[in-house]
């Protein structure tokens, strides 16, 4: 019973249930008010016009109307005679649902008692003025006008048709509202299958995926409304879901097969050194394979690990102000050994420059950058590494005058594992992961990295980041 509750559609049959029957009842209890009024309304006027007619009787003579005239046409009206002629076309005396009349004089004594009206029906308080009312009392509706000398008659009528017919109403209401509350209960749980209908359909899709067919997408039928805007916004995700899974699989089919060959190495030269006895040098050799293979698995896993550290730390980056002059000043004078064994000149041209980053990461874009640069262009050749600022950005722009990249790598440089010489980068002991971690660090920090290249003009790799204060 509870799960019911719950379930959205459960919810909105119970408030459209509920506001219906709220909305009915108001619109029923309306139509029986106005019924009602309309019937008091009717009631009234014919009061009005039975008091009319008698105080035109009462009133009418040839001379001047005075209060002694209508003292005695009241007492004309005799309470043990049958009424006059000229009253009889309006009461029809002694039958039930017809109006009646009681007459007072001016002491408040009973003058005429038609026979059909009520026993408890006595004059109102005394009045020096003339006054006239209506009330409704004990099921009936009574019209009163008292003249000037205290002196009046009352005109009333039993109610009990006018109730009899609000009866019937009630029940046509009770029914006729019933009805539509019933068939508007039918038509609401219509329309909310309908409309959650689409909520199902992305559910299953969504469980679908969840269950491992990746591949799946919400069908979306309209993308002007709340739910088609939902489903667009949920296939991106599933699009970028399905890109992440795939990269990482890709990630460790590519970390799988370049740990393979150094362990392979590893465990052929030790098989190879154990199959018999060999000379010192022998082993010497057989042992310098090993700690090269060696060497490029802790390269290879330091990659690794840096990579896992920016992809678990990209939404939280601790940045402060940094000077990116003086980390690229550090980084270049780390690397001048190895470019002075390569044969490689490297020159630098470092303005003033501060930027908002993560100064434990910074170093590995420049390292990274300059590195690649000596390793990936022959003996002789330059490097040349600037910073400066540019339309509110810190920029550092490292050149070399290699051999230049083909126009078909430059999209996959930044792919994790990619090599444009995949047997020389084997060979010298890159993992291909370098430039994928310079783009992990700069998209940390906001910024954007880019490459210019084409075959014999060497390659230019500029990272732009934000600067500090900025």
């Amino acid at each position: 019973m509870r799960r019911v509750v719950q379930s959205v559609r459960w919810r909105l049959q119970i408030w459209h249930a509920l506001i219906l029957l709220a909305v009915i009842t108001a619109l029923c209890l309306l139509v029986h008010h106005v019924a009602q009024e309309e019937r008091l309304r009717r009631v009234d006027r014919e009061l009005r016009s039975f008091d009319r007619a008698m105080f035109r009787y009462l009133t009418s003579n040839q001379g001047p109307i005075s209060p002694e005239v209508i003292r005695e046409r009241l007492r004309n009206l005799k309470p043990e005679g049958s009424m006059p002629e000229v009253l009889k076309a309006l009461f029809r005396e002694g039958e039930s649902g017809e109006p009646y009349c009681v007459a007072w004089d001016e002491n408040g004594v009973e003058v005429f008692r038609s026979a059909n009206a009520p026993d408890s029906l006595q004059p109102p308080g005394c009045s020096k003025d003339a006054y006239e009312f209506l009330r409704t009392e004990n099921g009936r509706r009574e019209w009163f006008r008292m003249m000037e000398n205290n002196a009046g008659i009352a005109i009333g009528k039993e109610l009990s048709r006018e109730r009899d017919e609000l009866a019937r109403l009630t029940w046509k209401l009770v029914l006729c509202g019933g009805g539509l509350w019933s068939l508007g209960l039918i038509g609401g749980w219509w329309l909310a299958g309908r409309a959650i209908k689409p909520i199902s359909v992305i559910a299953g899709t969504a469980s679908r995926i969840a269950n491992g067919n990746l591949a799946e997408r919400i069908d979306i039928a309209d993308t002007d409304n709340e739910l088609g805007r939902l489903s667009q916004v949920l296939n991106e995700t599933f699009d970028r879901l399905q890109s992440a899974i795939d990269r990482q699989k890709q990630f460790i089919a590519d970390a799988s097969h370049e740990l393979r060959t150094p362990v392979s190495v590893i465990l052929c030269e030790t098989q190879r050194g154990l199959k018999r006895e060999r000379e010192p040098q022998e082993y010497k050799d057989i042992l310098d394979t090993c700690h090269l293979a060696s060497d490029r698995m802790r390269t290879l896993v330091e990659s690794l690990l840096t990579l896992a550290r920016q992809d678990g730390t990209s939404g939280s980056l601790e940045a402060e102000a940094c000077d990116l002059t003086g980390i690229t000043s550090e980084s270049i004078g780390l690397l001048k050994p190895l470019a002075e064994a390569h044969s490689i000149h490297i020159e630098s041209d470092l303005q003033p420059t501060r930027v908002e980053g993560d100064p434990r990461s910074l170093p590995l874009v420049v390292a990274n950058l300059v590195s690649n640069a000596i390793h990936h262009q022959p003996s002789g050749g330059r490097v040349k590494v600037r910073v400066f600022s540019e339309n509110g950005h810190a920029v550092l722009e490292v050149s070399d005058t290699g051999p230049g990249i083909a126009a078909d790598h430059l999209p996959h440089l930044f792919d994790r594992f990619y090599r444009t010489d995949k047997a020389r980068g084997s060979a010298g002991g890159h993992s291909g992961l370098g430039l994928a971690i310079v783009k992990a660090i700069v998209d940390r920090h906001h910024g954007t990295v880019s490459v210019q290249s084409a075959p014999g003009q060497g390659a230019v790799f500029t990272v732009s980041l934000p600067k500090a204060g900025c």
